[in-house]
């Protein structure tokens, strides 16, 4: 992993952590959860195209690791939540549970189904599908697949009724893969090595960009927020930030942002539980010092997972 995207994966699930956090005068940043949800998606496709992009071009791939590895990466900790969000809602192991123990829950055009049991797992249940094509689709990469996906994706977004937005645009393995996709053809991009002057003054300015369409989220149709909101502006902060030359660079590639970096997944798949309880077993106390707390248990929680799953298990 490029040791910038590293640490702006931190920055990211933070907007997604405060998405699902809302409490007296603080309201959800919605703004960010959608952006993040696209921004992880667009990384996932660039990131494996850079793990294995060479692989597959070269006929070295080994299609049955590559699985293998991204279950045991994501798997353990999945099972662990599920099991948690069961035990703590005194809930019975019914269809839903099992759809959400196979990691087929966002296939389900229902917000009953794909949000059930620990909700953000939906992600997983998308991504899975995304790692599944991976190898087959990086193939075949071309501008003819591009203007394929592109139409598709068009004619999907004009089909969709204002009532299954979030089930279709939002949620659909199918339709996220096109943000996956996205991120492997800028790998593609990447890999040509090509030097982007003034890189430094890009950074800034794709941070301005990035906070102005994040201003301008709830005056946007609901259909175009879910991703083609971000597109133009993530697509070139993941290229810009990769090549890892200006000032924001050097701080995100700092000992502190790289190991917060590191949390990530265990951020992603506990926080809106962790988020759940304490807001409903701690007393009333102002809003910034149960942003704090909140912040503080699910870091803390995240570091004792990371150390037992990724360090003494090495899963």
């Amino acid at each position: 992993m490029i040791a910038t995207l590293q640490s702006l994966r931190f920055i990211f699930m933070m907007m997604i952590f405060m998405s699902h956090y809302a409490y007296r005068d603080i309201r959800a940043f919605d703004a960010g959860g959608d952006c993040g949800v696209a921004f992880f998606f667009l990384l996932s496709g660039f990131v494996c195209s850079l793990g294995y992009g060479r692989q597959v071009q070269e006929g070295t791939f080994n299609y049955g690791n590559f699985i293998l590895r991204r279950i045991r990466k994501i798997y353990p900790l999945h099972l662990l939540c599920l099991f948690f969000y069961l035990l703590m809602s005194h809930s019975s192991f019914d269809m839903k549970a099992l759809l959400n123990l196979l990691l087929l829950q966002s296939w389900v055009p229902d917000s009953e189904w794909y949000f059930s049991c620990n909700a953000v797992s939906w992600f997983l249940s998308s991504l899975l599908f995304c790692y599944l094509l991976f190898p087959w689709t990086y193939r075949y990469v071309s501008k003819s697949l591009s203007l394929l996906i592109l139409l598709a994706y068009i004619f999907t977004y004009w089909l969709t009724p204002n009532g299954h937005i979030n089930a279709i645009l939002y949620v659909s393995p199918l339709v996220r893969f096109v943000d996956f996709y996205w991120g492997m053809l800028l790998h593609r991009l990447y890999e040509r090595n090509i030097a982007l002057p003034g890189s430094g003054r890009a950074e800034v300015l794709l941070l301005i960009a990035l906070v102005f369409t994040l201003a301008v989220y709830p005056y946007t149709d609901s259909k175009f927020r879910n991703a083609p909101l971000y597109w133009l502006v993530l697509i070139p902060l993941i290229w810009v930030f990769a090549q890892q030359k200006g000032i924001i660079s050097r701080w995100l590639k700092s000992k502190p942002m790289m190991f917060l970096g590191s949390l990530t997944m265990p951020i992603f798949l506990t926080h809106q539980l962790l988020i759940g309880i304490l807001l409903h077993r701690l007393p009333e106390m102002p809003s910034m010092l149960m942003l704090f707390i909140c912040i503080f248990v699910v870091l803390v929680i995240s570091w004792g997972i990371q150390i037992i799953f990724y360090r003494l298990l090495r899963l």
